[in-house]
């Protein structure tokens, strides 16, 4: 009998079953190269913070970076997996660098704001020919909310006076008169406004739909090919980040303030004022953010943005609707809705 029980044994583990008493073996950790901007992206500090990605099978490896230059060049040459930003995005399609846009992760929109010297005599987007100088961060989305709102106010886009200002330069340039008006997210136009500047439009104001803002999940492709489960771990882990920080304002609140260096004051109204798409909501064509439409949501959004850029020269060629399209793709988050990862 016991020649039986050991030969029952050894065969099942030679068949890949766990052995008698022992537990089965926990996979290896996936680990995934993770690159952003310092923004207010609370539910990733949130998901780093409380180790979500750890908790859903990843070992994340993160790269913080003030421009987006670095970014892009990470995921040219296989160095990040993931780029968790903003209209950068474009530019690594134009570039020709694959990518697959998997999850809006923060609607950007909801916080750009137009922001003026109280002297200029500049009350909204009408008031715009009264600018005589504009700052705003080159190719982002700073520079693409200028452009649109010198459309509603039916300005030619060469009569703008604008100068590539990274955020944290712009208070200085406001104050010493280099510039007259702004157009940044958030939380800089909050700091702005707090410094004695006054915001007096939105991308609400001028945008069709609220804006063209977002900062996405794109990842790499090539990676997702090779860790096809990631996409969906991924999506996951936005979705517990958000949950935490809605149980635990607090949490996400002092996320935002340590990574961004900012008062309690302004981390919280950042977090309060920051729109956050719903996952489920990426999966229905009429949404302001969905991942299914080929003609509105995140491609219509996208492509607005892309022919600015083009307008402005950040492009040296258009950049296609079908190109933007194709890098789109709702399967994680469908595969998260329905499986939840399983």
């Amino acid at each position: 009998m016991s020649v039986l029980v050991a030969w029952a044994v050894s065969g099942a583990a030679a068949a890949g079953e766990p052995e008698l008493g022992r537990p089965a073996a926990t996979p290896a950790p996936i680990a995934v190269n993770i690159g952003y901007p310092r923004a207010n992206y609370w539910p990733l500090y949130v998901a780093r913070d409380l180790k979500l990605f750890e908790q859903v099978g990843l070992e994340p490896r993160f790269s913080a970076f003030t421009t987006g230059a670095p970014l892009m060049e990470g995921m040219k040459n296989g160095s990040l997996d993931v780029a968790w930003t903003g209209l950068a995005t474009l530019f690594m399609l134009g570039k020709d660098i694959p990518l697959r846009f998997i999850l809006v992760a923060i609607d950007t929109s909801s916080q750009m704001s137009m922001v003026v010297d109280p002297r200029a005599g500049i009350h909204g987007v009408a008031d715009l020919k009264k600018s005589k100088a504009i700052g705003a961060p080159g190719g982002t989305c700073g520079e693409v909310s200028a452009v649109l709102a010198a459309k509603k106010a039916r300005l030619p886009v060469g009569a703008l006076k604008v100068s590539n200002l990274a955020p944290n330069l712009l208070l200085g340039a406001l104050r010493n008169g280099q510039i007259d008006t702004a157009f940044i997210w958030g939380p800089w136009d909050l700091q702005l406004r707090d410094a004695g500047f006054k915001i007096v439009a939105s991308d609400r104001d001028f945008v069709a739909g609220g804006g063209v803002c977002a900062s996405t999940v794109a990842m790499r492709p090539a990676f997702l090919e090779r860790h096809p489960s990631v996409g969906c771990k991924m999506v996951k882990v936005h979705a517990l980040a958000l949950a935490a920080g809605r149980r635990d304002p607090e949490m996400a609140i002092r996320a935002i303030q340590k990574e961004l260096g900012l008062s309690y004051k302004l981390a919280k109204e950042s977090y309060e004022t920051l729109a956050v798409p719903s996952i489920p909501s990426q999966l229905a064509a009429g949404s302001a953010w969905s991942l299914t439409n080929e003609d509105g949501g995140l491609a219509e959004k996208l492509r607005v943005a892309a022919e600015v850029m083009f307008e402005t020269k950040s492009f040296s060629q258009p950049l296609s609707k079908e190109t933007i399209w194709r890098s789109i793709d709702a399967k994680h988050v469908r595969q998260y809705l329905q499986t939840d990862c399983k």
